[in-house]
């Protein structure tokens, strides 16, 4: 059955009308929504692409090019693109598993972007077939090794600002090849494996050389990290990298970024004191090893975030002292427990330094009189998560006096991380001085008893409170007694995540009225719960947000969230409920009346009465995937204010014209994992949608910077559009759109899959 989506006003310039669908090889699927075209062609063959785009040919239309997931294409010669050469800004290769050839886009103008992933057999790097309008280069998982030019002393890519590399394997690399980019401003070399000889660096005077005539100067941004080392050539590979870095002069500025990381080399106080980082506005080198970190960043006068995590960092006195400028220090994994003794922050000229990550770093003591204190007063977040920190004595131990005073000097507190520590008793009084705390994480800490002690004199201005046990069963969670949270402050958001409460929790859930009505956000996922009866929830007449995520449900029992009258957002992802019948969500209730987000995903679910879900009336997003069920005719009379609907996995009967007849208002479809697809698009596309943004998962290899967004919060995604306009018999139905992610993670056929979720037999647009 063929679905006709309704009629599109195309740009008047474009001579292609009533046609928004596949292209003449039926391969090919172009967006027409949008000023430029975005055309993804899927399994296709050299001579397709070419009969493809040549639908364009005489227009003005600007188009993006993707081809995906065709490994009988060995060569993209010249005549594949001649007839729309000035018009294609955009080129983006992937799994093109044949591809041996670079491909032949001189000719293409007004190309400004060009990137090529998963071509193993291309291993040479042919500038010359490359236009100078080229902006950014981008290449990942390719065969290519030595980067070398041929170009001398001419200027071959004047307007390339941003050349990018990932997963290869270098082992070469030519002195000047840079030079050829001479308005280059971002140079990133990731995820990739150094495997150079020792060869012309094996003296002093030859790296000097090379630095010299490697050097560039106007980089702004920086990304080396993640990369590997052969071990039969390590030395003379992180040699290279070394020198290599030095030769590069950063460019000041607000974007002056560096992002070293995660390469598991050494790091001196020269080479941080080089052109390279003394510019810096950014700096990460965290998964390295720092040597000789005193006086290492004397004159970083611009420097505002710095990242030494994972540096094995001693702590020295006054190693970051200076530094005017910075207000975010990451040093989490590092090995600063002698704080208490050594003082780090010694002539620090800081002002600024508000936020702080010390997590992991074995810390036993918090410092009252020197070190931290110095600069207490400025911090607004503190990160002491993964120490051994026993605090929150009683006040009768005989450290209470040091500790007090190490905690009160972070008067400017908002946001204070204490999981994983050591502490069996926590008091609440420690923490009464600092009046403007508003997140207090204590989470998955040794506690052997809540008691109301715990969270007694706690600051008022508290609004996030974390007491998540993270102990699973068979393991016994901590005894609490009735009354413990009777002396809990007013605040809005509560986590008992991970904690094998079992429901009998609930029982203690004795706040006081002030609580009772600020409550707004309350999160029990992990917590090994079996069954809920109607009075097992406490009522909270203000509750947005309950999280049963994760727990044994088998049932939903009507009337069960009666004391919830304001709940907006209920998630009961990966629980084992295996039908909804009539009754869980019915009017005839009259609870969860202002529910507007319903996650029953991963449940096993089998069966779905008719209607099961036409008693929430304001219901907007509905997660039902990776269930074995139906789900056509869960609506019949309701769902008319329904936008999101997720059904990873449905493997059931394509969607006809009457289901989206019944849900005027959808808008999001999530049929997989990384995939959506787009009904009844309107204005509303053109705001931010951050509840779209909660739900969509990013592929984690390979990920591009995309030069446009289709839709704010979806600068990963380019969509195609599925079905056609109509033919003319006047019935418009959705428009239905995909969205792909910007990357080679969906399976190869993805496009076909789309097309056969939706009940459709789109055509194929002609060639004018």
């Amino acid at each position: 059955m063929i679905i006709l989506a309704f009629l599109l006003i195309i740009i008047a310039s474009v001579p292609i009308e009533g046609k928004c669908s596949r292209l003449p090889s039926g391969k090919c699927w172009v967006n027409c929504m949008e000023d430029i075209f975005d055309v993804i062609c899927n399994s296709v063959s050299a001579a397709m692409v070419h009969s493809d785009i040549s639908v364009f040919a005489d227009t003005s239309q600007e188009l993006r090019l993707y081809i995906w997931s065709s490994p009988n294409i060995t060569r993209l010669s010249a005549d594949i693109f001649h007839l729309v050469a000035s018009q294609i800004l955009t080129i983006d290769l992937q799994d093109l598993t044949a591809l041996d050839t670079f491909p032949e886009v001189y000719g293409l103008v007004n190309l400004r972007r060009l990137s090529v992933w998963n071509s193993p057999k291309l291993v040479a790097l042919s500038l010359e077939l490359l236009p100078r309008s080229l902006y950014r280069i981008a290449l990942n998982k390719i065969g290519l090794s030595y980067f070398i030019n041929n170009f001398a002393n001419i200027v071959a890519m004047p307007n390339l600002q941003q050349f990018v590399l990932r997963n290869l394997t270098i082992k070469g690399w030519q002195n000047d090849f840079l030079k050829v980019f001479p308005r280059l401003t971002l140079l990133e070399i990731s995820n990739s494996t150094i495997d150079v000889e020792d060869g012309d660096l094996s003296q002093e005077a030859d790296l000097r050389r090379f630095q010299n005539e490697t050097k560039v100067e106007t980089i702004s941004t920086l990304k080396f990290f993640n990369n590997g080392f052969t071990k039969a050539t390590k030395d003379a590979s992180i040699k290279f990298s070394h020198a290599l870095l030095a030769s590069i002069t950063l460019q000041s500025g607000e974007n002056g970024d560096v992002d070293i990381s995660m390469n598991n080399m050494s790091i001196s106080s020269d080479m941080i004191r080089g052109g390279l980082m003394a510019t810096a506005v950014r700096i990460n080198m965290r998964g390295n090893s720092v040597e000789g970190a005193t006086g290492m960043f004397e004159g970083f006068t611009q420097l505002t975030e710095l990242d030494m995590s994972r540096t094995k960092l001693l702590a020295m006195r006054g190693m970051f002292s200076g530094l005017p400028a910075l207000h975010s220090l990451k040093l989490h994994h590092n090995n600063l427990q002698n704080l208490s003794q050594i003082d780090i922050f010694e002539g620090s000229q800081s002002f600024n330094l508000t936020y702080l990550d010390l997590s992991y770093n074995d810390i036993h003591i918090l410092p009252a009189l020197n070190s931290l204190v110095r600069i207490a007063s400025q911090v607004t977040y503190l990160n002491l998560q993964g120490n051994r920190l026993q605090l929150f004595l009683s006040n009768t131990s005989w450290q209470f006096e040091n500790q007090h005073a190490g905690i009160a000097a972070f008067s400017r507190l908002e946001t204070l991380i204490l999981s994983h520590n050591r502490f069996s008793v926590f008091h609440g009084f420690h923490l009464a001085p600092l009046t403007r705390l508003k997140v207090l994480d204590i989470s998955c800490n040794p506690l052997e008893v809540l008691r109301k002690e715990a969270f007694t004199d706690l600051p008022p201005s508290l609004v996030d409170v974390d007491v998540s046990m993270c102990i699973r069963p068979p393991k016994l969670p901590p005894r609490f007694e009735k009354d413990a949270f009777t002396t809990m402050p007013p605040i809005r958001i509560l986590r008992m995540r991970a904690s094998a409460y079992k429901k009998s929790i609930f029982s203690a859930l004795r706040f006081s009225r002030e609580t009772t009505q600020s409550l707004e956000e309350l999160y029990m996922d992990d917590n090994d719960m079996t069954a809920l009866l109607n009075n097992s929830l406490p009522r909270l007449p203000n509750l947005r947000i309950l999280g049963l995520s994760r727990n044994k449900l088998q049932s939903v029992q009507a009337g069960l969230f009666a004391g919830l009258p304001n709940l907006l957002r209920l998630n009961l992802k990966a629980n084992r409920i295996g039908s909804i019948g009539a009754n869980e969500f019915t009017n005839s209730h009259r609870h969860l009346q202002q529910l507007e987000e319903l996650d029953i995903s991963d449940n096993g679910l089998y069966q779905i009465h008719r209607g099961a879900f036409d008693g929430l009336p304001k219901l907007r997003s509905l997660m039902l995937g990776w269930n074995p069920t139906e789900i056509q005719g869960i609506f019949e009379s309701g769902g008319r204010r329904l936008e999101y609907l997720g059904i990873q996995g449905y493997n059931h009967s394509c969607l006809k014209p009457e289901f989206f007849e019944q849900l005027p208002r959808l808008r999001w479809i999530l049929p997989d994992i990384y995939n959506l697809v787009l009904a009844n698009p309107d204005d509303r596309l053109n705001r931010r949608d951050e509840h779209l943004i909660s739900l969509l998962q990013v592929c984690e290899v390979g990920p591009d910077v995309p030069d446009h967004e289709t839709y704010p919060g979806l600068k990963q995604y380019v969509g195609v559009t599925i079905h056609d306009t109509d033919e003319g018999d006047g019935v418009q139905y959705p428009l239905i759109t995909a969205f792909l992610p910007l990357n080679y993670c969906p399976v190869d056929n993805y496009v076909q899959q789309l097309s056969d979720f939706i009940c459709t037999g789109a055509s194929t647009m002609d060639r004018t």
